[in-house]
């Protein structure tokens, strides 16, 4: 020791090097640093979907009836894609972001399970069905989520609308990474 200080350790053992780095430089203190642990909460989202896929005009019956449409922008549109499949991919989607109990409409018959996976396996019986047009879907969790998805709409509408009254950032972020993986289109958050 000289000066009163400790040899630098040669051997470098962490007590030895902690020793001596107390001893020529002082007693180090961290700081507590204070992290905000709310979490945050998003209110009345809309998000609106639109796939990219074959879209088709569908005429109307009597040309009174396009140039109102087509005035009032309700003319109808037809998507070509797979409904029972999208509908899939949307549930998982919630259930990703925690989402449990849940309610389906298809055509007027109605799904309603614990679990969404139970609803999963249960749509697939509808596969086959024909004039499969529209299905929506409800759940819960500490907010209310709707979601509404059409082959045939009119031009101001999209085919998947999504309503959220109120779910956690974290949560609304799980959702929309899963849907941006899997579906193709154009997203439009409200």
């Amino acid at each position: 020791m000289k000066y009163g200080y400790p040899e630098p350790p040669w051997t470098y053992s962490p007590k030895e090097v902690d020793e001596w780095i107390n001893a020529v430089y002082g007693k180090h203190k961290c700081k507590k640093s204070k992290i905000d642990r709310n979490k945050k909460w998003l209110k009345n989202i809309e998000l609106d979907i639109d796939l990219d896929v074959e879209k088709e005009i569908k005429k109307p019956s009597s040309n009174v009836e396009k140039i109102i449409k087509k005035i009032t922008g309700y003319e109808q549109i037809e998507e070509h894609f797979e409904i029972i499949p999208t509908t899939e991919i949307l549930l998982r989607a919630l259930s990703s972001a925690g989402f449990k109990k849940v309610k389906v409409r298809i055509n007027g018959d109605f799904l309603e399970e614990e679990k969404i996976r139970k609803v999963v396996e249960k749509i697939a019986g509808f596969v086959k069905k024909e004039g499969l047009n529209e299905i929506e879907i409800h759940s819960e969790k500490e907010g209310k989520v709707s979601i509404k998805i059409s082959k045939i709409h009119s031009k101001k509408k999209h085919s998947i609308e999504v309503k959220i009254d109120r779910i956690k950032e974290k949560d609304f972020q799980k959702i929309l990474i899963y849907i941006r993986k899997r579906l193709r289109g154009k997203e439009e958050i409200k």
